[in-house]
């Protein structure tokens, strides 16, 4: 089964998102708002891809194989940044308790 944006969009706190390839990604999901107008791409795509705004609380990490969490070095995205998620890349979704301490991350 895959998420649909209809699903996600009305979360309301922090979420935690971990994507398909073990990246985890923490923080608020904002709907989305367009204030210009749309741009026209003459572009063939297979199918129509869906995608949530989510504002980082949190510095992203990644799932290691003995299942440990780790910060990305460099980081991919840092607390603060504004992130596009293609949702047939989630993997899970729930509810943040909140950033991981420092010691708790290797």
């Amino acid at each position: 089964m895959r998420y649909k944006k209809e699903d996600l969009i009305d979360c309301v706190g922090a979420v935690n998102v971990v994507l398909d390839d073990r990246v985890v990604l923490q923080g608020q999901i904002i709907k989305e708002r367009h204030h210009h107008d749309p741009i026209n791409v003459n572009v063939e795509v297979e199918s129509e891809n869906e995608f949530i705004t989510l504002e980082l609380t949190c510095d992203a990490l990644i799932i290691r194989d003995n299942a440990e969490l780790k910060e990305i070095s460099p980081p991919l995205f840092e607390e603060g940044d504004r992130v596009r998620v293609n949702i047939a890349g989630i993997s899970a979704i729930g509810p943040s308790h909140g950033c991981p301490d420092d010691e708790e991350v290797c």
